[in-house]
C-alpha cells in the first residue's frame, strides 16, 4: 500500500509545520464555502494548465495559532476532511472505520464502519457528504453528514484507491490507484464515467490536488517522483514534472493558484513549483517551511508520533491533524493561558547566600517539604507513612506524626494554617491542622494513585495528579472532589501555577509532555512534547515569563517563554548527562536564582535565572528531592532520601 504504513511506512517526525508535512496542507485548500465570494481572477487563463489563472487573496481567512492539543483516538487516525461548518471526519486506517467531531468541540463520536484501510476523505463543497476511500476494498463510501451514517459506495475496476480527490465544484470524484491510473467517478450517480490511463500517470498515484481556477488537476506519482497536470476537461496530459531521486508523497496548490506544493518523503523536503512561470523544477526545502511567501521558518508544533494529513476549517483558523499514534492533534484557539502577562515579582525576597550548610538527620526517607509563611516547616517521610516539622529558623524536627502511605508530596496553605499532604498509594490527601500539629481530615480521590498535588495560589482548589486517571479538582473548603481534568497525559509527576493568570502546568513525565491547563474551564488548551524527554518537575518564574522544567531522563533543565505562544523549550545540561538525576526545579524569591536538585550526584545546581548559567553547586551527598524555599527567600530546605534535611542559608 502507498499509505505510508505498511511496506513504505515514513520516518516518524514529532513535530508540524503549518504549511507543509508529509500530509500536505495550505492556508484553506480543500475546504470550500458557498458562503465566501470567489477569488477574483487577477493573472493567467482560466482555461489553460499551462498559464493557469491566479487570483487575489480570499478576505476573511486566516491560519491556526501556534501549537496543538491531542485527543485519544483509536484505530490508527490517518486522514481528515472538514465542512464548512466545522464538521470533522477523521478516518481510522487499521480499524475499518471513521469518527466525527463538531468543531468546536474535539470530542469524536462513536467510530462507524466504513471499507477496509480508509487512507483518504473527502467533504462535499455544501458539507452535506463525506467520501471516504477504501483502499483495500476498491471503493468509495459516502457517508451522509445529518445521519453521520455511510449509505452507499462506488466501485472501481481494478487496482487498490491510494487516494481520493474531489473537484472544486464537487461534481467528481478522482480515485487514485497504484497500477491501474485514476478512475473519474460521478458524485451524484455514483459510477466510474472516465479514467485516465497509468501509462500517462505513473503508478503509485499517492497525491492529487486541483487548481482553484483553471480546469487543472495535480496527480502525484510517489515512486516515480513525478508530478503530472491533467485537464479535467479533456481528461489530457498536458504537462509533467519529475523531480530526480524523489518520492512525491503529497501534493497541494496554493489559495491563489500561483503555486503548487509537494513532499518529497524520501528526502524530507517540501517542493514548491511556480505555476505562474511554468518552470518545471521546483524550489526546494528542508521540510519545515511555513511562510508560504518566503518559504521562510517560523517554528514547529510538537505533535508526537507520526502525524498524517492536515485539514484547515473555512476560514483557517484551526487546523486537525490525525496521528497514527492514536490521537489527533487539534490547534490551539486563542485563550488567556496561551500567552499569560507577565508582571513584575515580588518585591522583598532575597536568596540564600550559601554559606551555611546544616544537614539535619530524619528517618522515614524524607522526601517533600513545604514552608508557611512564617516558616513552619513541614517533611514528608516516603517510606514511614509520616511527616514532621520544624520551625525555622530551628531546624530541628518534631516527632513525626502518621498520614497516608507514601506521602509524596505537601503543600502550604497561603495563610500557613493547613497543610496538605498527598498520599500516593492511599489515594488520599490528608490535612494538617498547623496550630496543633496533628492531621484532621482526608479526601479520597475515586481512582489511581496521586503522584503530587498542586494548590492554586489562592487556596481554594487543591488538585491531585495521578498515574493513568488524569487530575481530580478538591475544594479545601468542603474537601470534597468537584471536578477532573482530562488530556493531560499519563504518569503526572510535576505541577506548576501562573502567579497572575488563571493556568496551571502539568507535566506527563513518560511522554515527555507539558498540558497547560485554563483553571476557569479545567480544560487542557494547549500541549507540548519535548522528544526523548522525561519531565520529571516544573515551576514558573516569580514574574510568569518563564516555566522551568526538569528532564529526568538526560538530566537537563528546560525553560520556556510563556509570554510567547507555543513558544520551544530551551535546554540547558545539568550535572553528570545519565537517567535519573535532574529532579526538582525551584525559583528563589527574589527571582534571580533556579535551583536544581540531581539525585544521582548528589547537589544542587544553581541557574542564574536570567542567562540560565550555572553559578555554583553544593554538595549534599545522598539523594536531594524537593526544594522548598521560606517567604524570605534566605533559607532553603532540601529533604534527602539518604536520611538527612539540608538547611541552605
Amino acid at each position: 500500500m502507498a499509505t505510508g504504513f505498511g511496506r513504505a511506512r515514513i520516518a516518524r517526525s514529532t513535530t508540524l509545520p503549518i504549511l507543509a508535512v508529509l500530509g500536505l496542507g495550505i492556508g484553506c485548500s480543500g475546504v470550500t464555502t458557498p458562503e465566501r465570494p470567489p477569488l477574483a481572477v487577477t493573472t493567467g487563463d482560466v482555461n489553460s494548465c499551462t498559464n493557469p489563472a491566479t487570483g487575489s487573496p480570499a478576505t476573511g481567512a486566516g491560519h491556526p495559532i501556534l501549537g496543538a492539543a491531542p485527543v485519544p483516538l483509536g484505530g490508527t487516525p490517518f486522514a481528515v476532511a472538514i465542512s464548512p461548518t466545522g464538521v470533522t471526519y477523521v478516518t481510522q486506517l487499521l480499524a475499518a472505520t471513521a469518527s466525527r467531531a463538531d468543531l468546536p468541540s474535539t470530542t469524536f463520536s462513536q467510530p462507524f464502519p466504513v471499507g477496509n484501510i480508509p487512507s483518504q476523505v473527502r467533504m462535499s463543497p455544501d458539507g452535506k457528504t463525506a467520501y471516504v476511500g477504501d483502499q483495500d476494498s476498491h471503493t468509495i463510501t459516502y457517508v451522509n453528514v445529518a445521519t453521520n451514517q455511510a449509505f452507499a459506495t462506488a466501485t472501481v475496476p481494478a487496482g487498490s484507491i491510494l487516494t481520493v480527490g474531489l473537484t472544486p465544484d464537487g461534481k467528481w470524484l478522482y480515485a487514485l490507484t497504484d497500477f491501474h491510473g485514476v478512475y473519474i467517478i460521478n458524485a451524484t450517480s455514483r459510477e466510474v464515467e472516465d479514467s485516465i490511463p497509468v501509462s500517462s500517470t505513473g503508478t503509485i498515484l499517492a497525491g492529487v490536488a486541483f487548481h482553484p481556477f483553471s480546469p487543472c488537476v495535480y496527480v502525484a506519482s510517489r515512486d516515480q517522483g513525478q508530478v503530472t497536470t491533467v485537464n479535467t476537461r479533456s481528461k489530457q496530459v498536458v504537462q509533467t514534472f519529475v523531480v530526480s531521486g524523489a518520492n512525491i508523497q503529497n501534493v497541494a496548490v496554493s489559495p491563489d493558484g500561483a503555486t503548487l506544493f509537494a513532499t518529497d518523503i524520501h528526502n524530507s523536503k517540501l517542493l514548491a513549483w511556480d505555476l505562474t512561470s511554468g518552470s518545471a523544477q521546483p524550489l526546494q526545502y528542508p521540510v519545515f517551511v511555513f511562510d508560504r511567501t518566503t518559504r521562510a521558518p517560523i517554528t514547529t508544533i510538537g505533535t508526537g508520533g507520526s502525524p498524517r494529513y492536515v485539514g484547515f476549517t473555512a476560514t483557517g483558523n484551526r487546523a486537525v491533524i490525525p496521528n497514527e499514534a492514536g490521537w489527533v492533534s487539534f490547534s490551539n484557539v486563542p485563550d488567556i493561558c496561551g500567552a499569560p502577562a507577565a508582571g513584575p515579582p515580588p518585591t522583598g525576597g532575597t536568596h540564600p547566600t550559601r554559606t551555611s550548610d546544616q544537614a539535619t538527620p530524619l528517618g522515614g526517607t524524607p522526601f517533600a517539604v513545604a514552608i508557611s509563611p512564617r516558616g513552619v516547616t513541614y517533611v514528608t517521610q516516603l517510606l514511614a507513612a509520616s511527616a514532621s516539622r520544624a520551625d525555622l529558623p530551628s531546624t530541628s524536627f518534631s516527632t513525626s506524626f502518621a498520614v497516608g502511605d507514601i506521602p509524596s508530596q505537601v503543600r502550604m496553605s497561603p495563610d500557613g494554617r493547613t497543610a496538605y499532604v498527598g498520599d500516593q498509594d492511599a489515594r488520599t490527601i490528608t490535612y494538617v491542622d498547623v496550630a496543633t500539629n496533628q492531621a484532621v481530615a482526608t479526601t479520597s480521590v475515586p481512582a489511581g494513585s496521586i503522584l503530587t498535588i498542586g494548590l492554586s495560589p489562592d487556596g481554594k482548589r487543591l488538585y491531585a495528579l495521578t498515574d493513568f486517571y488524569g487530575v481530580y479538582v478538591i475544594s479545601t473548603d468542603t474537601r470534597t472532589v468537584i471536578d477532573s481534568i482530562k488530556g493531560a497525559g499519563t504518569i503526572l509527576a510535576g505541577v506548576a501555577f501562573h502567579p497572575a493568570a488563571p493556568c496551571m502546568y502539568v507535566a506527563s513525565r513518560d511522554e515527555g509532555r507539558v498540558s497547560t491547563v485554563n483553571l476557569r474551564t479545567n480544560t487542557v488548551v494547549r500541549s507540548q512534547t519535548l522528544g526523548g524527554a522525561r519531565i520529571q518537575n516544573l515551576a514558573v518564574s516569580r514574574d510568569g515569563a518563564v516555566l522551568f522544567a526538569t528532564d529526568i531522563a538526560r538530566s537537563k533543565l528546560l525553560a520556556r517563554d510563556l509570554r510567547s505562544d507555543g513558544s520551544a523549550f530551551s535546554e540547558y545540561p545539568v550535572g553528570t548527562p545519565e537517567s535519573r538525576n535532574a529532579f526538582d526545579v525551584a525559583v528563589t524569591a527574589d527571582n534571580k536564582q533556579v535551583y536544581v536538585s540531581t539525585l544521582a550526584d548528589g547537589k544542587l545546581y544553581v541557574f542564574d535565572l536570567g542567562s540560565r548559567t550555572i553559578v555554583d553547586s553544593v554538595m549534599t551527598g545522598g539523594s536531594p528531592r524537593y526544594i522548598g524555599f521560606d517567604a524570605g527567600g534566605t533559607t532553603a530546605v532540601i529533604p534527602n532520601e539518604a536520611g538527612w534535611v539540608n538547611f541552605l542559608r
